[in-house]
């Protein structure tokens, strides 16, 4: 009597696990879609605490690096860091977490490491070109960012990098002169926009500044930020 009935409880409660096993899988299927990154780290969490799982981990560790949660990222990633073969993948996010927290000499060592692994890979080049940058290593900087392009990563997201180094080298007009095609593309990029203004108010060229305000600002809002970036720098 006892031993049926404890069958039938087993067997409830197994249907219930694998009842909610598939209401997670479906809701994380939405929120992945939706991009619903809080919700996401949830359900990966939930799954993770119901069995491990190496690719929900990297998930996990990859939407925690999404919100600009650094730490969490590198915590979440330390069991997948300690396995004898590590994913290029993992040592991708794991590089990316680092310089986002910018611990640049650990991030550089980790692009290293994925280096001798690919050889070739133009995401890691660029962003060994931001770590030179972050360490004020221009020289350094622009190597990569071009052996990068040279390796075909996106010319958009290139160009501005370099366009920034330009600027970090005190070369405003270089800066433009990049910039410039890349805007009349597509002039709502934001981080197109901003550093085009920028390169603009070094060269003191306040009607460019006020041209490129122009489509997104009213008149009083124009001039409260050339006003701000007189503040800044002499326009």
């Amino acid at each position: 009597m006892y031993r049926y009935l404890f069958i039938i409880l087993v067997s409830l409660v197994s249907g219930c696990a694998a009842n909610n096993n598939d209401s997670i899988s479906s809701s994380l299927n939405f929120y992945e879609q939706t991009q619903n990154k809080h919700k996401m780290i949830e359900l990966y969490k939930a799954e993770l605490k119901s069995e491990e799982n190496d690719n929900i981990r990297t998930k996990l560790a990859n939407t925690y690096l999404s919100i600009n949660d650094y730490e969490s990222s590198l915590f979440t990633l330390e069991p997948l860091l300690q396995q004898d073969e590590v994913s290029i993948d993992i040592l991708e996010i794991k590089a990316t977490a680092l310089y986002k927290s910018e611990d640049f000499d650990n991030a550089l060592l980790t692009c290293e490491e994925i280096i001798e692994k690919s050889d070739v890979n133009p995401e890691v080049e660029n962003l060994m070109g931001l770590i030179y940058a972050g360490n004020n290593n221009y020289e350094q900087s622009r190597i990569y960012f071009n052996r990068s392009r040279t390796h075909f990563h996106d010319d958009v997201i290139i160009q501005n990098n370099l366009a920034v180094l330009d600027l970090l080298e005190g070369h405003p007009q270089a800066s433009i002169t990049r910039l410039m095609p890349l805007y009349t593309k597509n002039p709502t990029d934001i981080k197109i926009k901003t550093n085009l203004i920028i390169a603009f108010s070094q060269i003191n060229d306040v009607s460019a500044v006020r041209r490129i305000l122009m489509a997104s600002y009213s008149q009083h809002e124009i001039d409260e930020i050339v006003t701000a970036l007189i503040k800044l720098k002499p326009l």
